[in-house]
């Protein structure tokens, strides 16, 4: 596949995460640092993801300069088992159709989840294993990850990493925001006045 294709694919599904991730419970999520250390990626792929909303922060999206992305729990075990799925040599396509799968689901189902993947598809693997079966008799090659495994050992990391407060960062956005757009003093209009005043006599 091109990377003409590939970008067509990943711009197809663009704003679909992010209406599965949305959470008006969440009060407080973690900081891009944070979710790089944790998922083991780097800023470059969580930039990407964002900019691509293929992860984007459902705590607190970026909104311009000064602003901070806070991502959620459920945020941040997506990406770990997105790392885990590229490192298995999965390509992004795919890998973005496994978090568009894994997005549908609540924090408690992705504990108990495994997941199979053929390369075209992703099913949850079923207690009786048809899905798993189904997948084989395709021919093509398949794997499974243990979801509720990555999703445990990202909740026992991030519990000793710091939360941030959401009214927070959003009250300093406001702040910058405000700041950004303040009118010109009533010193600058007088400065102004008295240069054209020297300049025409």
């Amino acid at each position: 596949m091109t990377q003409s294709q590939s970008d067509n694919v990943i711009n197809a599904v663009q704003g679909e995460l992010f209406n599965f991730s949305l959470s008006a419970d969440h009060a407080s999520g973690y900081r891009g640092s944070v979710a790089m250390k944790v998922a083991g990626i780097t800023y470059r792929q969580l930039d990407y993801w964002a900019r691509k909303s293929i992860i984007e922060p459902s705590i607190h999206a970026s909104s311009g300069s000064g602003s901070r992305r806070l991502y959620s729990f459920k945020d941040i075990a997506i990406m770990a088992v997105a790392k885990r799925l590229l490192d298995a040599g999965v390509n992004l396509v795919n890998v973005t159709t496994a978090i568009i799968f894994l997005n549908r689901y609540s924090e408690e189902r992705l504990r108990n989840m495994t997941i199979i993947c053929d390369g075209q598809s992703v099913q949850e693997c079923d207690e009786n294993q048809d899905n798993m079966r189904s997948m084989l008799a395709s021919g093509l090659a398949v794997f499974a990850i243990a979801v509720g495994r990555i999703v445990s050992r990202v909740e026992e990391d991030l519990s000793s990493e710091n939360s941030v407060d959401a009214t927070q960062v959003e009250e300093k956005s406001s702040k910058s925001t405000r700041k950004s757009y303040s009118k010109p003093t009533s010193h600058t209009s007088s400065n102004s006045w008295s240069l054209v005043q020297e300049t025409w006599g």
